[in-house]
């Protein structure tokens, strides 16, 4: 959809089609900031570096389903993870559509947006004989959440988004030979979104006007001959869901006895949200709009295309010595095919509307070494770097204001009975500044500018149980 808000037919879209558009963006822009690789607790004190190649417990199904060959009886495991996120806002100039003059928008200008987020992973995998082996994992690959007040000078963008998505995962793994092992996988995810921002009431009144949809006296009857203003807002939620499937392979190889090298790749996924719109529309613009019988801000369905990426991860994990295990990663992550995202609406008065996203490839580094302390403690750390794919503040969203982040991690496994093992794992994440410029045609035509200064802290815990 343009960015251009100086048309009277800008103002118009920011109605029912506009509003929708924009909700399910965030949708899409909170998977692409802030997809998860929490998807196990041993890991997270390595901050996932070597994570393809190590295979040390049941979680490898999600990782590299080769690596569960690694493991010489069944095992289970269930993790989870706390994310905690700081994030606050500061203002620097956002303004309502160039149509009312620019003006500064009315509202909260420094916020927080971060909040705590909980992430389970379960695992299970079994031998079924020297070169063979299945397993199944459920874990939840994208996920998070931003609240706003609904006083804040960007709720014509964004209140409320919230997206999960889980993955039920099951694979197979087959033994080449002493060095070579094999494994696929197929992943069925459910998506759920929902998502929430303000509607400014006077500007779709005043929008209307500019049409010669309906009179200024009608606007002005209406106390809504005023863009921005607060107490006169609307508000818009969608609820959108989808089921769909997509496959994993994996490879791991063994040059020596203490060397490992894994690959492992995701196929991207294509989701069908479809969804319920519903409004609550000021009581004097809901009058406007059925004195002039324009059916716009209907609660109905309306349904999207939400492309997840594809992902190729490379890990080496080498020991050392008695002691000490090197583990390193690379992971790419191709997020261009995230282009746009298109809208069609159940209403029949309502056009379809696109949002291009931008969207670039990005690549994480990560390393990191495991410490055995004794046969029952084993110590980590890792570090990495992960890039965020917002290629500029013009395209980043307050629904997730993510940057460039670095990992530095640490944490410990302990054996505290032969068959049974714990993991915990901390991780701080040092964000970028961020700014954002983002100019929204599709809520309301407001541009926010400001700086959001973030950083992340993530806790996990898992559970492993060898099962005799």
């Amino acid at each position: 959809m343009s960015a251009n808000t100086h048309k009277p037919l800008a103002v118009r879209k920011t109605l029912l089609a506009g509003t929708i558009a924009a909700l399910l963006t965030g949708a899409n822009v909170q998977a692409g900031g802030f997809a998860l690789i929490e998807q196990g607790g041993s890991g997270m004190g390595n901050a996932y570096a070597g994570a393809s190649a190590v295979a040390a417990d049941a979680s490898t199904v999600w990782f590299n389903p080769a690596g569960m060959l690694e493991l010489d009886s069944r095992e289970f495991a269930v993790a989870g993870h706390v994310i905690g996120v700081n994030s606050d806002f500061a203002d620097r100039g956002s303004t309502l559509n160039a149509a009312f003059g620019l003006t500064a928008v009315p509202g909260d200008t420094n916020v927080d947006a971060g909040g705590a987020t909980f992430l389970p992973n379960l695992y299970y995998v079994a031998p079924l004989n020297d070169n063979m082996s299945w397993g199944v994992g459920i874990s939840v690959p994208f996920g998070n959440s931003t609240e706003y007040d609904r006083d804040w000078v960007g709720r014509y963008q964004a209140v409320e988004s919230g997206v999960s998505v889980i993955d039920i995962n099951p694979s197979f793994a087959y033994r080449v030979n002493e060095k070579f092992s094999v494994g696929a996988g197929i992943s069925v995810q459910i998506m759920n979104a929902t998502l929430g921002n303000s509607v400014d009431s006077g500007a779709t009144c005043l929008g209307l006007v500019s049409r010669g949809s309906v009179d200024l006296a009608q606007c002005a009857g209406a106390q809504l001959t005023a863009a921005g203003v607060r107490a006169n807002d609307g508000y818009a939620e969608i609820n959108g869901d989808s089921v769909d499937a997509t496959f994993n392979l994996g490879l791991l190889y063994k040059p020596s006895a203490q060397t490992k090298l894994g690959v492992a790749y995701r196929h991207k996924i294509d989701h069908s949200l479809d969804g319920d719109a519903d409004f609550e529309t000021n009581p004097g613009l809901a009058a406007v709009l059925a004195a002039n019988s324009i059916p716009l801000f209907v609660n109905g369905g309306a349904t999207a295309e939400a492309n997840l990426p594809g992902q190729v991860m490379m890990s080496l994990a080498h020991q050392l010595n008695d002691k000490v295990e090197l583990l390193g990663d690379v992971s790419w992550t191709g997020w261009s095919s995230f282009e746009e995202l298109r809208i069609v609406f159940d209403n029949p008065a309502q056009p379809d509307t696109f949002n291009t996203q931008g969207y670039e490839d990005v690549v994480r580094l990560s390393a990191g070494l495991n410490y055995a302390h004794s046969n029952k403690l084993t110590l980590r750390a890792g570090w990495a770097f992960d890039e965020d794919p917002v290629p500029s503040p013009q395209l980043r969203t307050a629904r997730i204001p993510g940057n460039d982040r670095t990992w530095i991690a640490f944490g410990a496994g302990y054996k505290f009975r032969p068959n049974m093992s714990v993991d915990v794992g901390f991780a701080h994440l040092f964000v970028d500044d961020t700014p954002i410029a983002n100019a929204s045609e599709s809520a309301g035509g407001t541009t926010i500018r400001g700086v959001y200064d973030t950083d992340a802290n993530i806790i996990s815990a898992q559970f492993n149980w060898l099962i005799k």
